[in-house]
């Protein structure tokens, strides 16, 4: 299939997807049934009893973003002390030390900020404590804060005064959004080979004789939200080029669909928040003229023939 061809067929697909996504995420994060009844008013309510107090008050636009900047800070200091004192806590059967200060301090920053820069490779660096309950748990509540957040400004924009509350509209990203979807692409990359185990790393021998140390862990689960809350930070220091986070064509696949269906999906959740879908329509426009524009030059410029290899003895495919 022409590399070409194959792009606008993943971004294309995605596009169809995040139409009746979008209206799943105005549904979960903005319900509009009207009395104390129904399946939605139901969730609400389980999620007041699940956070108490803090779910039950109503937050202007400084109240929400001061208990979102609070949690932020909370998030921070709980995975900086997962990360700093691994060594002590369970799921560690490769015997990992303690991350340094400073990389602790760097890794939980990112990850809280959704940016997920990595100067570490969590296959030699991190156990699997720390990629499960710092890593992948920052993943989950980061993605979440962003849906929150553009779930509020829609509201701001219809003149509201009530934003809603900042901790019920995480758990509704988290548990309503990001967690399903997860748990079924986390599924889909199982069966596309994808190693999930709680084993540590095997000993191979080699053809040659020789032992090769093979990194395994719970990367299926890990992977998911890697790629459907647009984190980035790999389980494995290769990231996606990693044989056991990618192995073939059908993962790759469902990776490029992942990473852009949710944000997709927020403009046209965002559309209906404010009760403009035309708007929503012409801001999707922009963005995916601009991504196939960026996604053919990258294409184009990818396939063309080296130009330092013209000349060689070297097939250029």
């Amino acid at each position: 299939m022409p590399a070409i061809l194959y792009t606008l067929m993943i971004i294309g697909g995605t596009s169809i997807l995040s139409v009746p996504l979008g209206s799943y995420l105005k549904w979960a994060m903005d319900p509009v049934e009207r009395g104390g009844s129904g399946p939605r008013r139901s969730i609400d309510r389980f999620f007041t009893f699940l956070g108490g107090r803090a779910v039950r008050r109503a937050q202007s636009w400084k109240g929400y973003l001061l208990n979102m900047v609070g949690f932020n800070a909370v998030m921070f200091t709980i995975s900086f002390s997962l990360l700093a004192s691994q060594h002590h806590l369970p799921l560690n059967p490769d015997a990992r030390g303690p991350l340094e200060a400073t990389l602790a301090f760097n890794t939980a920053a990112s990850f809280t900020t959704n940016t997920n820069l990595q100067h570490y490779s969590g296959e030699v660096s991190m156990s699997y404590f720390s990629q499960l309950f710092a890593l992948m748990w920052l993943q989950f509540v980061s993605a979440g804060t962003g849906i929150a957040s553009l779930a509020a400004l829609a509201r701001s924009l219809t003149g509201r005064q009530d934003l809603g509350n900042f901790y019920l509209d995480l758990q509704r990203a988290t548990f309503l959004v990001l967690l399903p979807l997860a748990f079924l692409f986390a599924i889909a990359m199982l069966v596309g080979g994808v190693p999930m185990t709680f084993r540590g790393a095997t000993i191979a021998t080699t053809l040659e004789g020789a032992q090769q140390t093979i990194a395994r862990g719970p990367v299926a689960a890990f992977l998911a939200i890697k790629q459907l809350g647009t984190n980035g930070g790999g389980f494995f220091g290769a990231n996606s080029t990693h044989p056991f986070e990618n192995p073939d064509f059908f993962t790759n696949s469902l990776s490029l669909i992942a990473i852009i269906l949710i944000p997709m999906a927020c403009v046209w959740m965002f559309g209906r928040i404010i009760g403009h879908r035309r708007h929503a329509a012409v801001i999707f426009g922009v963005m995916m003229t601009l991504i196939v524009i960026k996604a053919g030059t990258a294409v184009y410029f990818e396939t063309s023939p080296t130009a330092a290899l013209i000349g060689l003895p070297v097939t250029q495919t």
